[in-house]
């Protein structure tokens, strides 16, 4: 019983720990997201359950908005699509408040 005990207390602390810290480069290749050598990431998020969700943030010069449409593939004059990125679909809005640049990235 005791065995028992501890094995249980060993799976359920690794269970405990937390993901590594999501990096700007991952969710721009899961997106397949060509940024502007301008832009600087404010914030980078990770979420996965069923599907997997990026969520980043950018500080980006209004001007360069184009650019990181055109760059990442966009249909112009389109902010929010879906591409086939690494054999998955994958959701892409871009939202832009001033120089604020908000990139989600999904799975579903």
């Amino acid at each position: 019983m005791k065995t028992l005990l501890a094995v249980l207390a060993l799976l359920l602390a690794g269970c405990a720990t937390t993901p590594d810290t999501p990096s700007p480069e991952d969710a721009f290749r899961f997106g397949g997201i060509s940024m502007p050598s301008s832009g600087k990431v404010l914030e980078t998020r990770y979420d996965r359950g069923i599907d997997a969700r990026y969520v980043v943030v950018l500080a980006l010069p209004a001007e360069d908005v184009p650019e990181l449409l055109e760059a990442s593939h966009f249909a112009p004059g389109v902010m929010e699509d879906d591409q086939l990125i690494g054999g998955r679909r994958v959701y892409r809005k871009v939202t832009v408040d001033g120089t604020t640049v908000r990139l989600e990235l999904f799975t579903t």
